[in-house]
């Protein structure tokens, strides 16, 4: 490998490779038939280390707040196929520890109430290959599946300067990232090597389903992600505006689930670059709803009239979607996107008012309560909200929910629209995971095809403090 010289300094300072005096040769012959199933002690090592892999990943998946634990290993057998293939019968339970807790699952007692599972658990591994791990687990005839972390994304830190090394050369090649000059780079590399610890605190403290990776983002700190890729200032709020009326909710019974994509009311996901815009596509989102669900034509309207003719904002440097539904209406409506197309730069304001095709009435706040949101949105269409955004910049798929230390509900700083809900259900484990479907503004190269999914009911992120919608009128 040919060392790149902005490396040359921190490959100096690490100290020389020695030789492991213990290696040593190993013999031509196997002692394990080549494709023959042999018994393997469920008290081998292996077995333990591949259990714990195991029991990792099911509560990465599981909503429980408590982490699993195995009761008895069964049994378990070895085929050498191209790899190794295990076979591990298993007692799971959920344990009364939290998954924060770091003593040893052994030393956890079990959860009130629950009884343990017989799963049956296969393991392909083929440590040879970047996805070389796969991994099933069965329980009572529900089914779990996961790749190796490298398959999916997902990041678990690993304090080696060459695996960091051949990480952050790779992100540059996906990412196509160039940088002025060596120093640079460097860094570049060094909060880059900063982000992975980020990325594996959020993996090992996830209590939904979310995966955490390596993204276009992930050689930024987060005072630049905040200010390049979000935009929320709730410091720009206005002090002696009335405030909006409170929504109207119905007395509606709520579906499973509910989808405005599915309805014709979202346009497709966009992308606000390095502008710090997030406000203007929150709110051009809303409206874009609130027009089509009226006047059943959807219409994209443009996000870059708000930056340049919004007085009260901040263009590319922030702003406040309370704020944007004032200005649409004292300006006196939006263009097209077509007609006012997208530029992520503050430029003069130059809108004309016979290209308006849509213009507002008011506002209205909407209640914190999440059962509240979704009647609202059910019955009138897509929320702006605001939201702490820090899982979101290693976000990958599946459903967020981080806990609150680390993505504090109180420090919002990302606007984006929830469009929708639903649930998932894990009828093995007795749990469900109810969800937002939030419309982001980052392109469809991120998260879930440009959305991001997350946790339903505990005001995760914040999501629930500022849902509010324009009135088209």
């Amino acid at each position: 490998m040919v060392v790149p010289t902005f490396l040359i300094p921190a490959l100096l300072s690490r100290c020389p490779m020695r030789m492991n005096k213990e290696q040593k040769f190993r013999s031509k012959r196997s002692a394990v038939l080549v494709g023959g199933i042999v018994p393997v002690s469920t008290t081998d090592p292996d077995v333990a280390d591949l259990v714990e892999y195991t029991l990792t990943n099911l509560d990465q998946q599981s909503t429980l707040d408590q982490k699993y634990k195995v009761t008895e290993i069964v049994s378990a057998t070895k085929q050498v196929v191209a790899g190794s293939l295990y076979n591990i019968e298993a007692r799971i339970v959920p344990s009364d520890c939290p998954k924060t807790d770091s003593r040893a699952r052994s030393e956890c007692g079990i959860l009130k109430e629950e009884d343990p599972q017989l799963c049956q658990i296969k393991i392909w591994d083929r440590p040879w290959l970047p996805n070389g791990r796969q991994t099933s687990v069965t329980c009572d005839q529900a089914t779990y599946k996961f790749r190796s972390k490298r398959s999916v994304g997902r990041v678990y830190y690993e304090d080696d300067f060459s695996v960091q090394f051949n990480a952050f050369r790779d992100f540059k090649e996906k990412y196509n990232k160039i940088y002025p000059t060596t120093s640079e780079e460097l860094r570049r590399f060094k909060i880059f090597r900063n982000n992975l610890k980020k990325i594996h605190l959020l993996n090992i403290n996830e209590r939904g389903t979310a995966v955490y990776g390596i993204t276009k983002f992930s050689d930024l700190t987060y005072a630049e992600f905040r200010a390049k890729h979000m935009g929320l200032r709730t410091d720009l709020a206005l002090e002696n505006e009335i405030t909006f009326p409170q929504a109207e909710i119905p007395d509606i019974e709520l579906p499973d689930e509910f989808d405005w994509r599915e309805k014709g009311a979202v346009t497709e996901v966009k992308n606000q670059q390095s502008c710090g815009s997030c406000w203007a596509f929150s709110v051009t989102g809303n409206v874009e709803g609130q027009y089509a669900i009226k006047h059943q034509k959807l219409l994209e309207f443009s996000e870059q009239e708000l930056v340049d003719c919004d007085k009260y904002d901040e263009g590319c440097g922030g702003g406040l979607m309370d704020n944007a539904y004032r200005a649409i209406e004292e300006i006196g409506g939006l263009e097209l996107e077509s007609d006012y197309p997208y530029d992520a730069e503050n430029e003069k304001c130059h809108y004309d008012k016979n290209l308006f095709k849509v213009e507002l009435s008011g506002a209205v706040n909407i209640s914190q309560n999440e059962d509240d949101m979704a009647k609202w949105l059910v019955q009138n269409g897509p929320i702006s909200i605001a939201i702490n955004a820090n899982a979101m910049q290693f976000y990958v798929g599946g459903v967020s929910h981080p806990w609150k230390f680390l993505c504090n509900p109180k420090s919002l700083d990302h606007g984006v629209l929830i469009v929708g809900y639903g649930v998932h259900s894990y009828p093995t484990f007795k749990k469900t995971l109810p969800y937002w479907i939030v419309k982001n503004s980052w392109g469809k190269s991120w998260g879930e095809q440009g959305y991001y999914l997350v946790y339903r009911g505990d005001g995760t992120c914040g999501l629930n403090q500022t849902p509010s919608s324009a009135i088209v009128a």
